[in-house]
């Protein structure tokens, strides 16, 4: 009894222990001592948006107005429940060979935790009868998400047809984004105001097929997969929405009426905390809008399709789009979305399979059932990084929109081709800082898998089916993935291997023994692997005569020291010369950036290049297959 008490006020004591709270002062001194007297301005790190990102943030970041979920200015969400009363509905296209097939797949998809009708616009665009697409489908208690991608008016008869089939309204998403198919096309009509005035009729006609429906379609997501930062593309997708409320209001129809016809579609990439914050500030500044047109702000609640990244996708290691997918798709559904589309993990070959299908369908359902975000409201609020992440990007968004604003709207800057080229700008930087190996593809930049062998993509370039009368040609959108300039490579090796019958091989003349070559060995073939590059290791020469009996017996054109520097300074001078002396034609590397002495040293023997983790890996390897004789 006296041991049990004794430990009931020793839990009591345990329970009312309360530890100092530490200043950001006091945290700072203890960072900058374990970066060994380094400024603590070495662990900021910049974004694509021009933010900085601090390795802490506090109290006093957090935004200093108060917003509650459901009311404006819509931050935290537009329902003061979240997903509670409403979840997210999964979008998910099926396509077939025929509509009767599509139609099968669409029916057995329900079964399967689908509960929006979604079909891809090419199943439309090459004849199928919508009537049949929709045969045995509840449209009066499904709604659709459709991207007509420019056939909205010569489709329109079809879904007429569907509606009076089935004796109901149309509920849901059936859009379509004129000027997003523009910019794909490259063409714009040289009479806008005519197109936009038919354009806004077709829209009205569509209000006789579902009152509710959703027919203006911002598709933002165009903007993202030409590499746009998360600045660009709210502030692009604000500015095309405002286009459409202006061309609304030239044909007399008020702006709430435009408005609420309105839906946002953005994508989401691997970016977990920009992705929430984008999703949040967008909604803010949509709302903000309201006041500027002084009409009631319950009809600027933003409306959201997410869709996850195309510009994130990769070909080799496609299980690797899994991880990236969900990630893109949990960081959706906390910033607050009606709509989620995720793409199969094969999405990138332009091939699906029931597989990948399911597997893209099922991340829906471990979601909402798994993680609980379905029972807690804005799950983000209250984060001081998101809140403050949040304000920077509706901040700067605004700036820019304003300017957009200024020099004439967003069609001025498509004319100009300044749009195209600032989206270009972004997406350069992010090509060079996978090149540079600063962001990591894993399974392309990093870890590849050498064994993985991909087919060739069967995947057009992003289709409109927008038809221009009187076009006017403009600089097209480039949309791309980051990950393409490795692939191309690769699969040039692939190539070769295929007619060659072997792969493109280096050498690696590995030093002394395990330990000391080991960690650089591991790094150059793990870059040479990323461009298709077999590699073959001596098991550690410690002599001259063993190195050179290695290039002898493996008779390669191109070979690269792996070592210590210790080993560098003592042994590889020696052997580089030596083998340049027996064998001149051949082309020795160096793993590794040496001090210029060392440097000096090894290229005086004999080295023409050295290895490291600083250099271009896209220059590199295209150098490496140009002396391999890979075209």
């Amino acid at each position: 009894m006296r041991i049990r008490k004794r430990l009931q006020m020793e839990l009591k004591d345990v329970k009312n222990i309360t530890f100092p709270k530490p200043s950001f002062e006091e945290w700072k001194e203890a960072a900058e001592a374990s970066l060994k007297g380094k400024s603590i301005e070495k662990l900021k790190t910049n974004t694509y948006e021009g933010i900085a990102l601090y390795p802490l943030y506090t109290e006093k970041a957090e935004s200093t107005e108060k917003e509650l979920p459901g009311f404006f200015p819509f931050t935290r969400g537009t329902s003061p429940t979240g997903y509670h009363d409403k979840p997210w509905l999964v979008v998910q296209p099926v396509s077939g060979i025929t509509a009767e097939e599509a139609n099968e797949k669409m029916r057995a998809a329900f079964k399967r935790g689908q509960n929006v009708v979604a079909y891809p616009a090419r199943l439309l665009s090459e004849g199928a009868r919508a009537v049949t697409l929709f045969k045995e489908i509840p449209l009066k208690e499904i709604p659709v998400f459709i991207d007509l991608k420019g056939k909205q008016k010569e489709l329109f008869p079809q879904f007429k047809a569907v509606a009076e089939a089935q004796n109901t309204q149309l509920t849901g998403v059936i859009a379509e984004d004129p000027i997003a198919e523009w910019l794909i096309c490259g063409q714009l009509p040289e009479d806008t105001d005519n197109y936009f005035a038919d354009w806004l009729k077709t829209i009205q006609d569509y209000q006789k097929v579902g009152s509710d429906l959703k027919t203006v379609l911002i598709n933002t997501a165009v903007y993202h997969n030409g590499g746009a930062n998360a600045v660009q593309e709210i502030t692009y997708g604000l500015s095309a929405a405002v286009q459409y409320l202006l061309e609304g209001q030239k044909q007399g129809l008020s702006i709430a009426a435009v408005s609420e016809k309105i839906v946002f579609s953005f994508a989401v990439d691997s970016n977990y905390f920009m992705s929430i914050a984008k999703l949040r500030a967008a909604r803010r500044l949509w709302a903000g809008l309201a006041e500027a047109y002084d009409t009631a702000s319950d009809h600027f609640k933003m409306t959201i399709h997410a869709v996850t990244s195309e510009l994130t996708e990769t070909l080799y290691d496609q299980h690797v789009n899994i991880l990236r997918t969900t990630n893109q798709a949990f960081a959706a559904a906390i910033g607050g979305i009606q709509y989620l589309q995720i793409h199969p993990f094969t999405h990138a070959t332009g091939e699906t399979d029931e597989f990948s299908e399911r597997i893209a369908r099922n991340t829906h359902l471990i979601l909402k059932e798994e993680t609980n975000i379905t029972t807690v409201v804005d799950p983000a609020g209250g984060s001081w990084y998101v809140e403050q992440l949040t304000d920077e990007l509706a901040e700067k968004a605004w700036a820019k929109f304003l300017e957009i604003d200024a020099a004439g709207g967003i069609l001025e800057l498509i004319k100009q081709g300044t749009l195209q080229k600032e989206i270009a700008e972004v997406y350069q930087g992010r090509v060079q800082n996978a090149a540079f190996r600063k962001e990591s593809i894993i399974g392309t930049n990093v870890y590849p898998n050498p064994a993985d062998k991909i087919k060739t993509t069967t995947k057009d370039k992003h289709v409109s089916y927008m038809k221009v009368a009187k076009p006017v040609g403009i600089t097209p959108l480039e949309l791309e993935r980051v990950s393409s300039q490795f692939e191309q490579i690769r699969l040039r090796s692939e190539k070769f291997k295929g007619i060659s019958g072997t792969a493109p091989t280096i050498g690696l003349i590995n030093l002394i023994d395990l330990k000391s070559y080991k960690p650089r060995a591991d790094f150059v073939q793990s870059l040479a692997a990323a461009g298709g590059i077999e590699t073959i290791g001596s098991k550690g020469c410690q002599t001259v005569e063993e190195a050179i009996d290695y290039v002898a017996a493996t008779k390669l054109p191109i070979y690269c020291i792996c070592g210590s520097d210790g080993d560098y300074s003592e042994l590889a001078p020696v052997i580089i010369k030596e083998i340049k002396k027996q064998f001149p034609e051949i082309t020795i590397y160096s793993a590794g950036k040496q001090q210029e002495e060392l440097e000096i040293t090894l290229r005086e023997a004999g080295v023409k290049d050295f290895i490291h983790v600083k250099m271009n890996a896209i220059s590199i390897l295209l150098e490496l297959l140009h002396k391999l004789g890979v075209n």
